[in-house]
């Protein structure tokens, strides 16, 4: 019997992958005589980690920007005047619309005060009215030569003077009612409430926080990016996000504002991007995308770990697994998605082959190759 010389087993895979031995011990005998050959040949048994499956997906290739997203209306309703709180009407996260009452402050100094300028004013217009019939009165007795004209400029300077303080009553009482109607404390936008500050029975300092109010329906992400990038963006550019902290769909946007001047620490450019709220998303959400740049529909995707780039030209190249044996195959490349790690392929591999994204240092091309969990495909010349 001739024994043949054995290949060497070889292990693959970040998974410690397993090597089945196939040996085929083929003997022929005949009449005078008997004889025996052996033929042993190495499988390779990839685990499910080593391969997937080239794909076909939306690519997209742009500038990296990630920030928080936050309602792009925010407004911080302050204190009119400086008195006790009386009575909230809203709470945290109740809708609002313009014009709706919030909030009222104690106002009895300033009903008081109202009062007083609608007397004031009451006195003043009765003054103005006596000063007219004196200064008519005046005209008349000076066209009889009953006074002198001196006594006919007096009257009509006391005339002047009245208005004046009719004048100047009227503003204070003008004045006096904006605060007594201010006193209550009226939602400027429609929204929703983010925070309210103080409490039924505080008293709250002029021009301190009240209430915080949102527009939800349109969110803001304030980013920023290094320089070199400011040339490949423009006003009105595409944005795709994701949000990090929830398995959910990608969220589109627009640059609606690029900050003319870079930062002096960071040398970087902010950027604006207005995000339309369906409904479903809240202020503060972390997110993260890019500007795109380049965008391709329905390419032929695989992992960025399948393509390999060989030879003193680094051609690039993707393993596969074609009729139960591992093939080589030049490949032509596209657009990269740095955010999932896919890279289209434009030649040399079609959507639904396997590919090989375990080491490959010493896979052979032709090598038999089985894959943990699937039955054994047939073997049919490999490559193309």
């Amino acid at each position: 019997m001739k024994t043949m010389k054995a290949h060497p087993m070889r292990v693959y895979g970040a998974a410690a992958l397993t090597v089945a031995l196939a040996a085929t011990v083929l003997a022929s005998c005949g009449r005078g005589g008997a004889g025996a050959n052996a033929e042993t040949v190495a499988s390779v048994t990839l685990g499910a980690s080593d391969v997937t499956q080239a794909q076909t997906a939306t690519l997209r290739a742009g500038v990296p920007l990630s920030g928080a997203l936050e309602p792009k209306v925010t407004v911080e309703v302050g204190a009119p005047i400086a008195e006790q709180l009386l009575e909230v009407y809203v709470n945290e996260g109740d809708a609002v619309r313009v014009g709706q009452p919030l909030a009222r402050f104690r106002d009895d100094v300033l009903r008081a005060a109202a009062a007083s300028a609608r007397a004031d004013l009451a006195t003043a217009r009765m003054q103005a009215s006596v000063a007219v019939q004196e200064s008519t009165r005046a005209q008349t007795l000076l066209a009889e030569g009953a006074i002198s004209p001196r006594d006919r400029d007096n009257a009509l300077v006391a005339l002047e003077q009245a208005r004046a303080r009719q004048a100047l009553t009227e503003a204070t009482l003008a004045n006096a009612q904006d605060r007594l109607e201010n006193s209550t404390v009226k939602s400027p936008i429609t929204g929703v409430v983010s925070r309210r500050w103080a409490q039924a029975g505080d008293r709250v300092d002029f021009g301190k926080p009240v209430i915080t109010i949102v527009n939800t329906s349109v969110l803001q992400l304030d980013a920023s990016v290094e320089a070199r990038w400011v040339r490949s963006l423009r006003i009105g550019q595409a944005v795709a996000l994701t949000l990090s902290s929830m398995d959910a769909d990608t969220i589109m946007g627009r640059i609606s504002r690029i900050n003319p001047t870079a930062d002096a620490a960071t040398r970087q450019v902010r950027v604006y991007v207005d995000v339309p709220n369906h409904g479903n998303l809240v202020g503060g959400l972390f997110v993260s995308g890019r500007a795109l740049l380049d965008q391709v529909r329905n390419a032929v995707t695989v992992p960025k770990p399948a393509v390999r780039l060989e030879g003193e030209q680094r051609t690039p190249v993707v393993y596969v697994v074609a009729g139960g044996r591992v093939a080589r195959r030049e490949v032509s490349l596209g657009v990269e998605d740095p955010d999932r790690a896919l890279v289209q392929i434009t030649r040399g591999v079609q959507a639904g082959e396997t590919v090989i994204v375990g080491p490959v240092e010493s896979l052979a091309e032709g090598t038999r190759v089985e894959i943990a969990g699937r039955a054994p495909a047939a073997s049919t010349p490999a490559g193309r």
